[in-house]
């Protein structure tokens, strides 16, 4: 008769020792000592979101509101505008998103020029917030087969998502 060889009796021996640990374990009532549970609830900021808004307002810094807030709350919020902000150069209906910059500018200030998709180039996509080279090659051969119509063909074409778009949506055109 032959005789079981020490590879199979180590993986048998462990495989024994595996289940017997799992069997003590699966009885005890309280978890192991040294071993503590912590149970953690939701963050209590989920329906919240976070902006940080400068600019010609009262107080710039950071606010904190209920998600689905407009940029309007988050001008009150920020004790107001001052006399020399410029609100028409700000859309104050535009729903706010976590994490978000939004600038008051100064009257004469916010009259900027605003790049043309169809005619931008390369170096003035990737110039653009949320926009890096490969987004800027997909816009530039996306307007090759056919000239957008307006900025929200960004989204429609999936060149950028969401999020990427409203930083560039006040920064950008589309014109044939």
């Amino acid at each position: 008769m032959r005789r079981p060889g020490t590879r199979l009796l180590l993986d048998t021996t462990l495989a024994l020792t595996a289940v017997a640990g799992l069997g003590v374990l699966a009885t005890r009532d309280a978890p192991a000592p040294g071993v503590e549970v912590e149970r953690v609830d939701p963050p209590a900021a989920i329906d919240r979101v976070t902006a940080h808004i400068g600019g010609a307002v009262v107080a710039p810094g950071l606010v904190t509101l209920p998600r689905g807030a407009r940029v309007a709350d988050a001008v009150t919020q920020a004790g107001g505008v001052l006399p020399e902000g410029d609100l028409d150069a700000v859309n104050l209906a535009r729903r706010i998103e976590d994490e978000e910059r939004i600038v008051v500018p100064k009257k004469g200030a916010g009259a900027t020029t605003l790049l043309d998709l169809n005619r931008a180039t390369r170096a003035q996509l990737i110039a653009l917030p949320e926009v890096g080279e490969v987004a800027a090659d997909k816009i530039i051969e996306s307007r090759s087969g056919s000239p957008f119509r307006n900025s929200d063909d960004l989204v429609t074409r999936r060149l950028l998502s969401a999020k990427a778009y409203e930083a560039v949506r006040n920064l950008v055109t589309a014109t044939q």
